[in-house]
């Protein structure tokens, strides 16, 4: 039997409550809370912006807070010794955040940056290790959404080395779009702030190879390329690339 623990007395906040009930139930994650659980967390979140470029957490820092994106986009990256640059992945409205450190106690795996103006909710360790405990539902949905996580990344790293750099390039173009686009009078519209040098770091390729390959997808009217922005005009020719079917 699960003992529910109560939340210490939350701080004042300039937020409005609605507002952050509104972002937590945004995230597949935290939706799952039950009513009670789910006020008591929102009066405990904290609003936190950050210029493009800053960096919000730095690989193996020590376990902080959770965040809620609620507006702009971060990516999460790996620096070599080098100085070379792989990218994880991007985060938008409704994703979240440093959860692993907050969960294990241990250094961050990743360093996260804004990739725009960024302003997200924070969650403080303690307070959401006593969601948790508390919420047997919140536990199943971090285990399912971080086992997730693991398949994603293990699917990203098979591509690497199974299939070309314009399968690969297809196949995230339909991953941004299915998480981040949304619908415009010429087609998908995906936010896309990473420039081709990071673009490349998440495909596993130089600069110049993915800029030959956004090259031929434009030239072929697949995409269309616009600062800041990537237009998937023809989403089945795209789909016949990601299965390596051209």
């Amino acid at each position: 039997m699960t003992t529910r623990t109560s939340l210490p007395r939350p701080t004042p906040s300039s937020a409005g409550e609605q507002e952050k009930i509104q972002i937590l139930m945004s995230s597949p994650v935290f939706r799952h809370l039950d009513r009670d659980d789910l006020d008591s967390a929102a009066r405990h979140l904290h609003a936190r912006r950050y210029r493009k470029g800053e960096v919000i957490i730095h690989r193996d820092d020590p376990p902080g807070a959770v965040h809620v994106i609620s507006e702009g986009c971060v990516k999460l990256s790996l620096t070599s010794e080098e100085g070379e640059e792989v990218i994880l992945g991007m985060l938008a409205v409704g994703d979240w955040f440093g959860e692993v450190a907050a969960l294990d106690g241990g250094p961050a795996p990743e360093t996260v940056t804004a990739a725009r103006p960024t302003m997200t909710f924070a969650l403080g360790r303690d307070i959401l290790q006593q969601l948790v405990h508390s919420s047997p539902r919140l536990m199943m949905s971090f285990v399912e959404e971080l086992a997730g996580q693991l398949r994603g990344r293990n699917e990203r790293l098979e591509e690497i080395h199974l299939y070309d750099l314009s399968t690969r390039m297809a196949r995230r173009l339909l991953e941004l779009a299915r998480r981040h686009g949304v619908d415009g009078p010429q087609g998908i519209e995906v936010p896309f702030p990473l420039t081709q040098a990071e673009f490349g770091g998440m495909l596993g390729a130089t600069r110049v190879r993915v800029n030959l390959v956004l090259g031929s997808y434009q030239d072929a009217g697949v995409i269309r390329l616009e600062r800041g922005t990537i237009t998937i005009l023809r989403p089945t020719e795209l789909r016949r690339r990601a299965q390596h079917l051209v």
